[in-house]
């Protein structure tokens, strides 16, 4: 059995594998969108269940929502429309990748399946396949090259280099790169000439042969050990005329692989060393092995972004992102978690990223608030870091940007819902619930007496406060009650004292008298719907809203350290009560 039918029964070997894992991963990544349960566990709907959702949900392409999903099939995801509307230059690395990877894959990894289909007189050395084969691969590096740049340029939270984009990045790296220089050593190689002669030349004479490879020689690069001849004019037109006859209609001339050819010739000086250790074969194994290693990782890596994404797309152009049906949000919600190609793009347009800069909370971003999405639903026992979480979750104002500018169409706003009912139910409700434990007047009181567990905090985080400690915003106010007037909270309680506590007028008072304290306190802050009416009427100008917002934050940074004390309390409390109650037993 000879070494090259051992590596093809090795390579076809390799395939099969590849391919059942990569069937395999994909339809085990699929069917969890309809096991997992991201949200309130209680009453989670069977996968029967989601799965007839789905089944409805695809029936309403006998509507007009048929023109939303063919928009989306037809333009959206073929011209990645949606990351266009984040930046000229992120979208060029995604379309460079995208389709370089793509129209290889189609045009030369499966040429027996689509290209040799679609037309006849294909062979890989013609053109304009050899051409665009190089262009694709300088396509797909172009891509990669302006990925790391991105990636060392734009470091931080926005945009993170984790394990999986690197290994994407270098498998991609390897497939190209090989390829080039697999298709360079063969052009400088003489025992693949030999090989092709042997099979295909039938040239009348000797000379002919000569002729042949003077002009391989000065036309494609190929690097002979012995000449037995004189390379002259003569000599060449007649290679020339041979290569007509014979090899022409296989092969186009070699400078139309504008990268190849120039990688030939810096190879060639050294295509002795080259030949004798069989560079061909070894960069050919390392190729098709590194192409049939992605193969087999793609449901198991980013590269399952190539089937995730455009479903994501399809599912965002037929649903109604503010009123989804609970059985169909769920497998849309997990569908989603595998869409997400950790962008930043919905942290950078956040309304609440100045927050994350004053409080220094990494989960307050959408970007780890997905990723902590994932994380919750996959555990199930509760994260060390849970109460920053949680502090993350329910700093949101529902504003639904972050879903707006989304390139993969993924409803991130029902997300947030979703984990904070999730958290509620693993006994961590938002602040506006636990803050409201205590009025304003007692929560002034508290952080007197706990004077050290918020000191700290203004003096290092005091410098982001620009409105709560700048007089000159709030002094104008002339107590008209213009902003309670148009409140739609005050307007909806039966008892605004009781229930509101304090009017948005009564807060520029009291910051006016410097009682920022009693201030903060007011549940009036924390049931601001931030409708921006209050600030919109008032007739002096005055920012209300935004100082109403700023409240809420700063009081949140100073009441979660009191409420942590408080709790420690209860807790000892409860323990000393519980051992003397054991002491009388």
């Amino acid at each position: 059995m000879t070494t090259a039918l051992l590596g093809s029964k090795f390579l076809y070997a390799c395939l099969y594998i590849a391919l059942f894992a990569c069937v395999c991963g994909t339809i085990f990544r699929m069917a969890r969108w309809f096991f997992i349960t991201t949200g309130p566990v209680a009453g989670a709907p069977s996968p029967v269940r989601r799965g007839l959702a789905v089944l409805k949900g695809a029936a309403s392409l006998l509507s007009l929502k048929i023109f939303g999903f063919l928009h989306a099939l037809l333009v959206g995801i073929p011209f990645q429309t949606g990351i266009l509307r984040t930046g000229f230059s992120r979208w060029a690395m995604h379309i460079c990748i995208f389709w370089g990877f793509i129209l290889l894959l189609l045009m030369h990894a499966l040429d027996e399946l689509v290209t040799k289909k679609i037309f006849s007189d294909y062979f890989s050395t013609l053109d304009p396949y050899q051409f665009l084969r190089n262009l694709f691969g300088v396509m797909v590096l172009a891509g990669v090259c302006m990925a790391v740049y991105r990636r060392i340029r734009h470091r931080g939270p926005m945009l993170e280099t984790r394990r999986a984009d690197r290994f994407a990045i270098a498998l991609l790296s390897v497939i190209i790169i090989t390829g080039f220089a697999m298709e360079s050593a063969k052009m400088i190689s003489e025992s693949v000439f030999n090989r092709m002669m042997n099979d295909f030349f039938a040239g009348e004479s000797a000379g002919d042969e000569e002729a042949l490879k003077a002009y391989w020689s000065e036309e494609y690069g190929t690097s002979f050990r012995t000449r037995h001849y004189t390379v002259n004019p003569t000599l060449l037109a007649r290679g020339r005329a041979v290569n007509e006859q014979s090899c022409a209609s296989c092969h186009s001339p070699a400078r139309s692989a504008f990268v190849s050819r120039p990688l030939a010739k810096l190879m060639r000086p050294s295509a002795a060393r080259l030949e004798e250790a069989g560079a061909d074969n070894i960069l050919y194994y390392i190729h098709v092995l590194a192409c049939l290693l992605g193969l087999a990782m793609l449901p198991f890596t980013k590269f399952f972004h190539v089937i995730s994404d455009p479903i994501a797309i399809l599912v965002s152009s037929i649903t109604d992102k503010k009123n989804t049906g609970r059985f169909a949000a769920l497998p849309r919600r997990a569908m989603e978690l595998d869409a997400c190609t950790s962008c930043g793009t919905c942290s950078r347009h956040c309304s609440v990223e100045p927050v994350y800069r004053m409080m220094g909370n990494r989960h307050i971003l959408p970007m780890e608030k997905l990723r902590d999405v994932r994380a919750l639903s996959a555990k199930k026992e509760v994260p060390e870091d849970i109460r920053s979480i949680s502090e993350g979750a329910f700093i949101c104002t529902s504003c639904f940007r972050c879903t707006e500018v989304c390139p993969a169409g993924i409803n991130l706003q029902d997300q947030w819902n979703a984990s904070r009912e999730l958290l509620s139910e693993k006994g961590h409700p938002s602040p506006h619930e636990w803050i409201k434990d205590f009025r304003a007047s007692e929560w002034s009181d508290l952080m007197l007496k706990h004077e050290s567990s918020w000191k700290e905090i203004d003096t290092i985080k005091g410098k982001y406060y620009n409105l709560t400690d700048d007089s000159d915003v709030f002094a104008p106010c002339i107590q008209c009650q213009t902003c309670t007037n148009v409140c739609p909270v005050v307007a909806a309680r039966t008892d605004p004292e009781e229930a509101v506590d304090i009017t948005p007028q009564k807060i520029m008072n009291l910051l006016r008298l410097g009682l920022n304290n009693l201030a903060m306190g007011s549940r009036m802050v924390w049931d601001c719907t931030t409708c921006y009416q209050c600030q919109e009427h008032c007739p002096q100008g005055i920012r209300v809203t935004e100082i109403i917002y700023e409240l809420k934050n700063r009081a949140y940074d100073h009441f979660k350290n009191i409420d942590r004390t408080l709790r420690q309390a209860d807790v000892h409390e409860d323990g000393e009560k519980s051992r003397q109650t054991e002491e009388r037993k």
